[in-house]
C-alpha cells in the first residue's frame, strides 16, 4: 500500500457534508405538508359534499345517486392523491434527495454511507413507516420530529433507521 492509497469510503472532514440544522428541516416539513394539504382539500370536499347528499332524508332518488356518484369521484381522488405524495414525497425523494421544501430551502437526503441519494425503495420506507409507526404509537411522529434537536448528528429516529441524513445541498 502506498501513501496516495485511499479507501474508498473515507470522507476527508472538508468534503463531509454538513448536517442540516432542525429549523430548515421543520420549514421543509411544513412546505410539503401545506402542498399535501393543498391537493388534499378538493377530493375530501367532493366526498363530504357527496356523503351529505347521499343520506340526506328529504333528498330526491337523483339527489342520492348524485351524492353517491359524488362521495366515490372524492374517495377516488384522495386515494390518487396519497399514491401521488408517495411519490413526490416518498420515491422521488429517495431517488433525488428532495421534496419541494427541501428544494425551496436547499437541503436534501443522502445515504449516510455514500452520500447519494438512498433510493426508491428507501424514500418509500422513509415515508410509509414513521406513518404507520404512528398509527400504533401515537406519539411516535412527535418524538421522531424532534429527536434532531439534541441528537449529535442531527438526525430522525427515522434516518436512523434507514442510515440516512438530511445535508445542506
Amino acid at each position: 500500500m502506498t501513501d496516495f492509497d485511499v479507501s474508498p469510503d473515507y470522507q476527508s472532514q472538508d468534503t463531509r457534508p454538513v448536517a442540516a440544522g432542525w429549523w430548515r428541516r421543520a420549514k421543509a416539513v411544513i412546505i410539503d405538508m401545506l402542498l399535501w394539504s393543498a391537493a388534499e382539500v378538493l377530493p375530501v370536499a367532493l366526498a363530504v359534499v357527496g356523503l351529505v347528499m347521499a343520506v340526506d332524508e328529504a333528498a330526491d332518488d337523483g339527489s342520492v345517486v348524485v351524492g353517491w356518484v359524488l362521495f366515490a369521484v372524492g374517495v377516488a381522488v384522495f386515494v390518487a392523491v396519497v399514491v401521488w405524495a408517495g411519490w413526490l414525497f416518498g420515491y422521488r425523494q429517495g431517488v433525488t434527495g428532495t421534496t419541494p421544501g427541501k428544494r425551496r430551502l436547499g437541503i436534501r437526503l443522502i445515504d449516510i454511507e455514500t452520500g447519494e441519494p438512498p433510493g426508491g425503495s428507501r424514500g418509500l420506507g422513509r415515508w410509509l413507516v414513521p406513518g404507520l409507526i404512528n398509527s400504533v404509537v401515537n406519539v411516535f411522529s412527535l418524538i421522531d420530529y424532534l429527536w434532531p434537536t439534541w441528537d449529535d448528528r442531527n438526525q430522525r429516529i427515522t434516518d436512523k433507521i434507514f442510515k440516512t441524513q438530511v445535508v445542506e445541498a
